[in-house]
C-alpha cells in the first residue's frame, strides 16, 4: 500500500516517473565522458592500469547499475522487488565507499608523493568524496521508509561517487583549483533535481533542500581547509604514516 507521502507527491506526468532512471543515465554519461580518454590510452597500450583499479572500476560500475535497477523498479511500481533487492544495492554502495578509500590509500602508497602546497591541497577531494558519500548513503538508508526522501538522498550519493570522473573532464581547466569541478558536480546533480521538484511538486522537496545544505556545507569545509597550513601538516603526517 502506498504511503501518504508517496500519494501526496505522486508525479504529475507519467514520463517523470522515470526521472531517477534518467539520472542514472546522466551519471553513466558523465562517467563515460570522464574516463573514455584513459580507456582509449589503455587500449592503445600507452596508459597501463593496474589490475586492482580494474576491480575498483567494476565495483563502481556495479554500484551505478544497482542504482539504475532500483530506480527502474521504483518507476515501474515493482516495490516488493525493489525492497528485496535494496539490501544488495546498499551493500554495493558501502563496497564502493570502501573501494574509494582503498584507492586513495593505494595512491599515496604506490606513487611518488610531491610535497608542495598545491599537491597537498589536491589530496583533499578524495577524503571529501568518500566521507560525504558515506554520510548521504547512511542517511538514505535511514530514510528508506520514506521513498521520496530515500531516492533523492541516494541520488546525492550516486553523483558524489562520480567526482573522479568529473575531475577527468578535459574541458575543465585543472589549474583553477577544485572549484570548477565542484561546480560541475553541483550543476549535474542539483540542476535536474531542482527542476524535477518544481515540476512535480511546485516547490523543493525537503530532502533536496537538506541534501543541498549538507553538500554545500561539506564543500565549504573543503574550501576552508584548502591552502591552510593545518591541512598541509595533516596531509603530510598521513602520507608519512601510510608510507611508513
Amino acid at each position: 500500500m502506498a504511503t501518504a507521502e508517496t500519494a501526496m507527491h505522486r508525479d504529475r506526468t507519467g514520463a517523470l516517473r522515470y526521472f531517477f532512471v534518467a539520472m542514472a543515465a546522466l551519471a553513466a554519461a558523465a562517467a563515460v565522458v570522464g574516463f573514455t580518454p584513459e580507456v582509449r590510452q589503455f587500449a592503445a597500450g600507452t596508459f597501463p592500469i593496474p589490475w586492482v583499479l580494474h576491480v575498483h572500476a567494476a565495483i563502481m560500475v556495479s554500484w551505478l547499475a544497482a542504482f539504475a535497477v532500483q530506480a527502474w523498479l521504483g518507476a515501474t511500481k515493482r516495490i516488493a522487488l525493489h525492497r528485496r533487492t535494496g539490501r544488495y544495492a546498499v551493500a554495493l554502495g558501502w563496497l564502493a565507499c570502501a573501494s574509494m578509500v582503498f584507492v586513495e590509500y593505494r595512491t599515496n602508497l604506490a606513487h611518488p608523493q610531491l610535497r608542495t602546497p598545491r599537491d597537498l591541497d589536491w589530496k583533499l577531494p578524495g577524503p571529501w568524496v568518500f566521507v560525504t558519500f558515506g554520510l548521504f548513503l547512511a542517511w538514505a538508508v535511514h530514510e528508506r521508509a520514506r521513498p521520496q526522501w530515500h531516492k533523492r538522498l541516494m541520488t546525492f550519493a550516486l553523483f558524489l561517487s562520480l567526482e573522479a570522473a568529473i575531475q577527468r573532464f578535459l574541458f575543465i581547466p585543472f589549474d583553477h583549483g577544485f572549484g570548477p569541478f565542484a561546480a560541475a558536480l553541483d550543476l549535474l546533480l542539483l540542476g535536474p533535481l531542482v527542476a524535477y521538484d518544481l515540476r512535480t511538486l511546485g516547490r523543493l522537496h525537503p530532502a533536496t533542500v537538506r541534501g543541498t545544505a549538507l553538500l554545500l556545507a561539506s564543500e565549504a569545509v573543503l574550501f576552508a581547509l584548502w591552502g591552510t597550513a593545518a591541512w598541509h601538516g595533516f596531509a603530510l603526517a598521513v602520507v608519512d604514516w601510510i608510507r611508513g
